[in-house]
């Protein structure tokens, strides 16, 4: 039997739809500070601080509920995906469809699978309370001065910093918020990732480590070890590992095993696009893919 080669699902859709929550949260959380700033032409009053820093706690609460409902759901689907594709592999069932309604969802999935989502989740939610904090800042700074502003009109000042008076803007107000409010992470490096980027990096690497891991966790369970790594033309470090036959959790001696690759970070990293092919055998590999096999094993083993 050749090698059954199961097609990469997309995750396009859920990180589009997470990434809206975020952008419909950074909307809400905006029109609430341009309403506070413009406060229909009366006084500032310091408790609307308070009131407007509570609001923003409920705009974030409500997005960490509905992220974690839409990752709960897309983690799951990746999973079940992963284990149906490892069964369909292995030649247990004819279909990939037989094999998606056939595989059972063990203690060892599930509490795999927990682990998975607990981790994306705490990688999103420090997004989240990273948001919280300088969304916040910008709060307090956009009440100090527009009490300044307040107190300079009451007493008859109609000189005013140009700066001040743009940044309290409706453009203003939206490009604080866009660019000092919503960071995703910021790295060792100092360097600012916008949140949105950081919910596509985060969601994808995390999807993807969900199915990996699934078939990781069915093929245990099935007695399989041996997988070959896919082959897209890679043109990074990735070319080096393509078509390498490797054991998936460590139990054939002889072969690199997955956990070793992935802490090498030179293939399986964060937006890798390489999956794992299952096989019971290398008798299954074809000619050249035993080459292709051999010269990059010992090309690893020199290095």
């Amino acid at each position: 039997m050749a090698i059954r080669k199961v097609p990469e699902p997309s995750y396009d859709k859920d990180v589009k739809k997470i990434a809206n929550l975020y952008i419909k949260a950074r909307s809400a959380i905006i029109l609430e500070l341009l309403a506070l700033v413009e406060n229909k032409g009366e006084p500032m009053k310091v408790n609307q601080q308070a009131s407007m820093l509570r609001q923003i706690d409920f705009i974030l609460s409500q997005l960490n509920i509905e992220v974690q409902a839409t990752i709960e759901e897309g983690i799951l689907s990746s999973f079940k995906e992963g284990q149906a594709a490892l069964a369909y592999q292995v030649g247990d069932f004819n279909s990939l469809s037989d094999a998606t309604k056939g595989v059972q969802f063990s203690q060892l999935s599930k509490s795999t699978m927990d682990a998975i989502f607990a981790d994306t989740m705490d990688d999103l939610l420090a997004a989240t309370q990273l948001t919280s904090k300088r969304t916040k800042q910008i709060v307090r700074r956009v009440v100090s001065e527009r009490l300044k502003m307040d107190t300079a009109k009451a007493k008859g000042y109609r000189t005013m910093s140009k700066g001040l008076i743009e940044e309290l803007t409706k453009q203003g107000l939206s490009n604080s918020i866009k660019e000092k409010g919503f960071v995703g992470i910021v790295d060792r490096k100092g360097r600012k990732w916008e949140l949105n980027r950081y919910v596509d990096l985060v969601v994808r690497s995390k999807y993807k480590q969900a199915r990996t891991e699934a078939l990781r966790t069915e093929a245990l369970e099935r007695g399989i070890d041996l997988a070959v790594i896919s082959s897209h033309g890679a043109k990074d470090a990735c070319k080096n590992y393509e078509g390498m036959v490797i054991s998936m959790n460590g139990n054939t001696a002889g072969y690199p095993t997955y956990e070793e690759l992935r802490s090498s970070n030179k293939i399986f990293h964060p937006n890798c696009k390489h999956t794992l092919y299952a096989i019971r055998s290398e008798e299954l590999l074809t000619d050249k893919e035993r080459q292709v096999n051999s010269e990059k094993t010992e090309k690893y083993k020199k290095n």
